[in-house]
């Protein structure tokens, strides 16, 4: 994995370590949707327009463009890594609740 801010590559179907901010073993779920501050429900960092992640499939994207699917596969990540804390957390929870 590319560690590096901006750019992180998420994996296929990992297995769940025991902490909280985990990835669970299967994508479940749709997307949320929202305007405003899109920020991490763990640490609060808000991701910029040009921070990229990237798809099972390799496609490099910014996950907010799109809500979370990926524009190459059309896979819809139903988690988001967090490129500053490096937890998981519902790709919805990242958008503010109204």
């Amino acid at each position: 994995m590319n560690a590096n801010r901006g750019e992180w590559m998420v994996q296929d179907r990992p297995t769940v370590p025991d902490r909280p901010g985990a990835l669970p073993d299967v994508e479940t779920g749709t997307t949320g949707g929202g305007g405003g501050d899109i920020r991490c429900p763990l640490c609060g960092w808000i991701p910029a327009a040009e921070d990229r992640w990237m798809c099972r499939c390799e496609h490099n994207w910014n996950t907010f463009d799109t809500g979370g699917v990926c524009p190459r596969c059309l896979y819809q990540w139903a988690y988001t890594q967090c490129l500053a804390c490096q937890g998981w957390s519902l790709h919805s929870d990242w958008y503010p609740k109204n």
